[in-house]
């Protein structure tokens, strides 16, 4: 068997033929152009996300959430320590005040629980990581929560596109939205990102710090002659050559997933009549999942090894996250005194096994049939 990546970007022939014409077009490569106005009507008719920003990554679209609330040295905002590391650097930043919160031990995902324990009068915003895609029972509730405590409630839907709770795609519930389209990601920009805004009184400022910190866009609507720099910002816009890529993959996104849960399937169906006492696999609560990852958390001490085995057969399997908490910019707002008792266990027995489009069923199988043989043998002992 041939190596077996981890993750092989999505390509499909529509994304290329799209570059293509759009290079031929010689229309600017800048934008935004017909490429990024006709994602942002796509997404508004596949999801009813209104107000939608295209970026140049998820990590800026964190950071423009992070200029939005205006945010002061006294402020708190409260992030998962299982997370990326831009979660928590995009509004560190800033010049806030971060507390780590714990997470569930079932689905990896924020513990509700452990959120209020985090709560003080200085929080200014919640960031929720839907990791892999997942969603939590109590978004709702969370959402009612952070609109009586006049929280702001940001959601991190890096992996999300695609995923729904109760008929309502993830990204609808928070005052923004933050979507990743890197090429380790469903569907792939090479890197590129997505903010959306639910908070409208947020809507015009966000404008202003998506470009640059101008009001240009008040000159393109013909409500100003000229525009000038109001206000901090930066150079956030994806390029149409980007979303020139991007624009199909929007419009197939249905087929994608479909596609990705057949892998997903395969993985299940062979996988849970092993996992008894070897290992366990996250449970997802979603009413329509995106399929982006296949996870499984190992029994103690047994990662390491696992990961070495797979290799051995040029499986390349991977751990998710290194815990904010105890790195050397997290240790900074992290106090010892608080434990993160499920973030501690679990982040030493996560794997993500292989998992795109570009896997096939004969592959799956291999990674199966090895997994098997490992916990077999009493590799774990």
């Amino acid at each position: 068997m041939n190596e077996i990546k981890f993750n092989v970007p999505l390509q499909i022939r529509e994304s290329t033929t799209n570059v293509k014409n759009f290079l031929n077009s010689k229309l600017p490569p800048h934008g935004p152009g017909k490429n990024i106005m006709s994602i942002q009507r796509e997404v508004n008719k596949k999801f009813n996300f209104k107000d939608v920003f295209l970026t140049n990554s998820c990590t800026s679209a964190l950071e423009i959430c992070a200029l939005a609330i205006d945010l002061k040295s006294d402020d708190e905002v409260i992030v998962p320590s299982f997370a990326f590391i831009t979660t928590a650097s995009s509004f560190a930043r800033a010049g806030c005040k971060l507390k780590f919160c714990d997470i569930q031990k079932h689905n990896l995902m924020p513990s509700f629980k452990d959120i209020k324990k985090c709560i003080s009068k200085k929080t200014k915003a919640i960031i929720l990581v839907h990791y892999q895609g997942y969603s939590i029972n109590f978004l709702h509730e969370l959402k009612k929560f952070c609109k009586k405590k006049k929280i702001f409630l940001i959601e991190d839907a890096a992996q999300a596109f695609g995923s729904y709770l109760k008929k309502k795609p993830l990204g609808s519930f928070g005052d923004f939205a933050c979507f990743s389209f890197h090429e380790t990601k469903n569907i792939h920009s090479g890197s590129g990102g997505m903010l959306v805004v639910n908070n409208k009184k947020f809507l015009k400022k966000v404008r202003f710090i998506f470009d640059k910190g101008t009001n240009r866009f008040l000159m393109n609507s013909n409500k100003i002659r000229y525009y000038s720099w109001v206000t901090v910002g930066s150079a956030f816009l994806m390029t149409e050559l980007a979303a020139s890529y991007l624009k199909p993959q929007i419009k197939k996104i249905n087929t994608i997933i479909q596609k990705r849960s057949r892998l997903h399937n395969r993985y299940l169906n062979q996988l849970d009549k092993i996992s008894k006492n070897n290992f366990s696999i996250p449970k997802n609560l979603n009413s329509k999942y995106n399929f982006h990852s296949f996870v499984l958390i190992l029994e103690k001490d047994v990662r390491e090894k696992f990961l070495k085995f797979l290799k051995k057969f040029k499986i390349n399997a991977v751990i998710s996250y290194t815990p904010l908490h105890k790195s050397e910019a997290g240790k900074k707002f992290f106090k010892k005194k608080k434990k993160l008792r499920n973030t501690d266990i679990y982040i030493k027995r996560v794997v993500r096994l292989p998992m795109h489009n570009s896997l096939s069923y004969n592959q799956i199988d291999y990674i199966c049939k090895k997994i098997q043989v490992f916990f077999s043998k009493g590799f774990k002992k």
